[in-house]
């Protein structure tokens, strides 16, 4: 047998393992033993080490005092829990839910609502509890390419069940972005509400501010407020930490007075963004993007 073909062999192995039988299994078990078991796993350096390296080297220069270890295990812990979700959020009813969760402010009322909320934390949980309070929500994202999710055909075949299971927990159809601005206008328009996010790099054909974070400056593309500002909707912003001792999730919810300019919004977001990476900077998933999207980035800083 060939030496790429052990290769593939393995690669394959290792999504099976990380992507299905491992997330599964810990669904399966009490979440206090099944998310100690994780804090184990999440211990062991050669996992998501090609995800893990970038993502570190991006963020070091924002985490003066960051012990790397006890970093790095933090974002692989968060990346398992992650994983896990997909099959806890079939699998667990909303009595289970009530005793792992702590939630803090205000939710809108029903109706057509823009939810920004941003790729920190383990945010699995925000679908069915959307669909508890009455909300039919789609979700506008990126669609994943590459190796985002692992290695070989099975990454993509996870992806796919994860689409699956995001809409029995909850979730609307997924309304791609790249010329969304009319889907997600007339999702509105029928009553449905949208969550979307806003850290990412602006592309060059977005529109974007600049706001600080961090103790930078970053450029955020403001599509979705903009949107939310011309159809008069309310705007709420929402994230979901996790407990790195116990597994207990956070979730927490800003409703924005009604009225807000774009500017307004845009502080406000960027605001909830940066009190939730000062708690645990190890949880934003998509450190790896920082060059593109802090405007003063130091120019050392590669990946």
């Amino acid at each position: 047998m060939s030496t790429s073909m052990l290769e593939r062999l393995r690669n394959a192995a290792a999504d099976a393992l990380m992507l299905f039988v491992v997330p599964c299994f810990v669904a399966l078990l009490p979440w206090r033993i099944g998310f100690a078991l994780l804090k184990r796993l999440a211990r062991s350096e050669r996992l998501y080490r090609l995800s893990v390296e970038p993502a570190w080297n991006a963020a070091r220069a924002h985490c003066p005092g960051a012990d790397e270890r006890e970093w790095k295990h933090r974002f692989r812990l968060l990346r398992l829990v992650d994983h896990v979700d997909v099959y806890l959020t079939l699998l667990r009813g909303v009595r289970w839910r009530k005793r792992q969760v702590v939630e803090t402010g205000g939710w809108p009322a029903q109706g057509p609502c823009v939810f920004l909320t941003c790729h920190w934390g383990a945010g699995g949980w925000i679908w069915p509890r959307l669909r508890e309070l009455g909300f039919d929500a789609h979700f506008v994202a990126r669609r994943a390419s590459g190796r985002a999710l692992g290695m070989t055909r099975l990454s993509h075949r996870f992806g796919i069940f994860r689409a699956w299971a995001l809409r029995r927990s909850g979730s609307a159809a997924p309304i791609f972005t790249g010329a969304s601005a009319s889907e997600v206008t007339q999702a509105l328009r029928s009553g449905c509400s949208i969550v979307g996010m806003l850290d990412l790099p602006a592309r060059s054909e977005q529109q974007a501010m600049t706001v600080p974070l961090l103790g930078r400056s970053a450029h955020l593309p403001t599509g979705m407020a903009r949107i939310a500002v011309s159809a008069n909707v309310p705007i709420a912003l929402i994230s979901c930490g996790l407990d790195p001792n116990s597994g207990q999730r956070d979730i927490r919810v800003e409703t924005l007075a009604p009225g807000q300019t774009l500017e307004q919004i845009m502080q406000r977001y960027a605001t909830h963004l940066d009190m939730r990476l000062r708690e645990i900077p190890a949880y934003w998933q998509i450190w790896r993007e920082a060059p593109g999207l802090f405007v003063d980035m130091p120019d050392d800083q590669t990946l």
